[in-house]
């Protein structure tokens, strides 16, 4: 079984939004830090965004399809997710670099 090529947009269209949020993320999270006992910013925020985009594909299948996704769909949307890995590390350094600069 594949993934539909509407579904695959839809999550790279929910990736590329979850990503422009990064800035937003990156100034509220240091408020949170003293509650939330995180020592690490940049692993923080990158758990953060890939938690958003596990939760938002998984949501997109369940309405698209009306169903959960198989062992086998899970593991294709965790590859299309992963492609986005690098992305999503660089826009957060890039992120950070802009505002120390």
């Amino acid at each position: 079984m594949e993934l539909t090529s509407e579904f695959r947009h839809r999550i790279e269209d929910s990736i590329h939004e979850i990503i422009t949020t990064i800035p937003t993320l990156k100034q509220e999270y240091p408020k949170l830090k003293n509650d939330w006992k995180f020592e690490h910013d940049l692993d923080f925020i990158y758990g953060s965004i890939i938690g958003q985009i596990l939760g938002s594909s998984f949501t997109a299948f369940k309405m698209i399809h009306n169903r959960e996704a198989s062992s086998e769909e899970i593991l294709m949307i965790g590859e299309i997710i992963e492609s986005y890995f690098p992305i999503i590390r660089d826009e957060i350094i890039h992120n950070d670099t802009k505002q120390n600069t």
